[in-house]
């Protein structure tokens, strides 16, 4: 009997995540010990290969139940890390690093209760890659130690984080509302 494409654990994004998963530890001590261009050189690397691995996940129809928590699972991950050492570096203000990690707190029990409540996992929209981008642009530039340009791309991308919110809640509720008709 055929496994079904769903099931597959093997595959190229699934094997592309857990590389992600495994540039935490390196990522983290070069950005410890302030190996800056090399730190911020991992985060583009494991940026490329988010973007490669939904990409062959898409076109070549390797999506799976397991990489469907193991992509958004390095995502968080990476970007904890990075927050929590430029915390520990006094690199970047507490109430950035509270909306940061909020906004991806928020995300997950928000995909947790749609998934409970209306049965869907609510996809990403063009509003919420712009802030998934601006937020980790901001990551990378603040591993670069560029005080300016990290100011504005922090302001920028807590613009974007908050009107991102409001969409999914939004389509959220909508979806509540049209399941309970």
């Amino acid at each position: 009997m055929l496994e079904k494409e769903q099931n597959k654990i093997l595959t190229v994004p699934n094997i592309l995540s857990t590389i992600r998963l495994l540039m935490i530890p390196p990522t983290a001590v070069l950005l410890w010990h302030l190996h800056n261009t090399a730190a911020a050189t991992l985060c583009i690397i494991a940026g490329l290969i988010d973007i490669a691995d939904g990409t062959i996940a898409r076109r070549f129809n390797q999506k799976s139940e397991l990489g469907k928590v193991l992509d958004p699972l390095a995502d968080k991950l990476f970007v904890a890390m990075l927050v929590i050492v430029l915390l520990l570096q006094a690199r970047m203000p507490i109430w950035y690093a509270v909306v940061v990690l909020g906004r991806d707190l928020l995300i997950m029990l928000g995909g947790v209760l749609a998934a409970r409540r209306i049965k869907i996992v609510l996809p990403s929209n063009m509003l919420g890659k712009l802030t998934a981008l601006s937020v980790s642009l901001s990551m990378v530039i603040a591993v670069l130690d560029w005080k300016l340009v990290f100011t504005i791309f922090m302001y920028l991308s807590v613009i974007l984080i908050v009107a991102s919110l409001i969409n999914y809640a939004s389509i959220m509720f909508k979806e509540i509302k049209a399941q309970s008709k």
